[in-house]
């Protein structure tokens, strides 16, 4: 491939924002194309170098060598990839807890980094003042920009767009990504000169999977919300599991519950309606090649935790480094756990990103889909229950794409959803 044009052709493109971060022309632009973020090539500027290829997460990954890079060594746990410890932690600000999506850990200890010089600025994600449906990435530099981009976004990001900010500055910086954007960060770190000395940080948000951009109208749609009347969205915050609240012109508030009660909007999107084709065809749930994995902690002793906590894992020496730091300075909670634990609190995912991935691949492949070039261990399931789960996350994403069934769904009612998601994790439990 000459260029990312390819990729994006391919069906291939994870709309990171890689691509437009790194090229030397200048040539790469980040759009919203339906429903996701997908970059547009200037053939006046583009000299073909082949840089954006390059450093593509979306159209190669091998992780086997990457794992050698960042940790000399390939993972022991091939679920959860390379860890050095295992924790469940929170933020000890309750107001910065209670604000974000689980624990306020990953404010928490941006703010801490920037407050003791280790970094001089972060890659983050907030949602735009002048359009509430989109989220803009930026370098946050100040302690008040950091709480800005606290909560979940639950709608496509190109965070990597803005490491052409960091190719243009001095100073030393953090970068908070899903996986599919530490992938991007960590394969232009090979292929950039300086890029890796300037970022200092990787802190990973674990992931299943993305939502279209399709799915926050949807909900809306089903609210009776007009798009023009809708000033703010928050998908999470106001304490755990946390809640989406939408803020009117009018200056009214409508909240929405997250998860967990039979009108909670996740349901919907946890059956992989609105989910990104791409988003089949990735293998890593837990953020494997950041120094520091973030995510809900979904355990049964802390069904009951109104405020929220975090399952942590540390991957690296500066990761531990900065988590123990962290904790002598009590700005965060942080408590061991096993790894037993970890894989507990992330099951149903686990079973869709990675055991069930070669399956998935395969039914996708049979489907004339365009598939990664991928080097990794290999903990994958071949068994029949295996088939019976993708076939219900593939034919419900691949029905979604369709205008019409889209239509048909604003008529169904939030607790079907939550049965119908019900199906899914039942058919996990085997």
């Amino acid at each position: 491939m000459d260029n990312v044009e390819g990729v994006v052709n391919s069906g291939l493109c994870t709309g990171c924002g890689t691509c437009a971060g790194v090229c030397p022309a200048d040539a790469i632009s980040m759009h919203v194309l339906d429903g996701l973020f997908l970059p547009v090539v200037d053939e006046n500027r583009c000299d073909m170098c082949g840089l954006c290829v390059k450093c593509c997460p979306g159209y190669s990954m091998d992780f086997e060598a990457l794992n050698s890079v960042i940790f000399g060594e390939q993972p022991k746990n091939a679920l959860v990839g390379n860890y050095l410890g295992c924790y469940v932690g929170h933020s000890r600000n309750l107001k910065t807890r209670f604000a974000s999506s689980s624990g306020g850990i990953v404010t928490q200890l941006l703010i801490f980094a920037l407050e003791k010089g280790i970094i001089d600025g972060a890659i983050v994600t907030r949602m735009s003042e002048e359009n509430p449906f989109q989220p803009e990435s930026f370098v946050a530099r100040t302690k008040g920009e950091i709480i800005s981009a606290s909560r979940s976004k639950y709608c496509p990001t190109s965070v990597n767009e803005r490491l052409k900010c960091i190719l243009e500055e001095d100073g030393r910086f953090a970068v908070v990504g899903l996986p599919c954007q530490i992938h991007g960060v960590r394969k232009a770190e090979i292929n950039v000169k300086g890029l890796s000395e300037k970022i200092v940080l990787h802190i990973g948000l674990i992931c299943s999977h993305t939502v279209d951009f399709r799915g926050t109208e949807h909900l809306l749609r089903k609210l009776g919300i007009p798009i023009h009347k809708v000033a703010e969205i928050a998908y999470r915050g106001q304490g755990w599991p946390g809640k989406m609240t939408i803020r009117l012109t009018d200056g009214s508030e409508l909240t929405v519950p997250y998860t967990r009660k039979f009108n909670a909007y996740w349901p919907v999107f946890s059956c992989f309606y609105y989910t990104p084709r791409r988003c089949l065809m990735c293998p890593d749930l837990t953020n494997e090649l950041a120094d520091i994995s973030v995510g809900d902690a979904w355990l049964p002793e802390f069904r009951n935790d109104k405020v929220g906590r975090s399952i942590v894992i540390s991957r690296t020496k500066l990761g531990e480094n900065l988590l123990n730091t962290a904790l002598i300075d009590d700005v965060i909670s942080l408590e061991p756990i096993n790894v037993d634990a970890v894989l507990k609190s992330q099951r149903d995912s686990l079973k869709f990103k990675k055991i069930d991935f070669a399956v998935r691949l395969c039914i996708m492949k049979s489907l004339g889909a365009k598939t990664p070039f991928f080097s990794l261990s290999k903990p994958f399931s071949s068994s029949f229950l295996s088939f019976i789960r993708n076939l219900f996350v593939v034919t419900n994403v691949k029905t979604c794409e369709n205008e019409l069934f889209r239509n048909a769904l604003l008529g169904v009612p939030f607790p079907l959803f939550r049965l119908y998601s019900g199906v899914y994790r039942f058919l996990c439990l085997f």
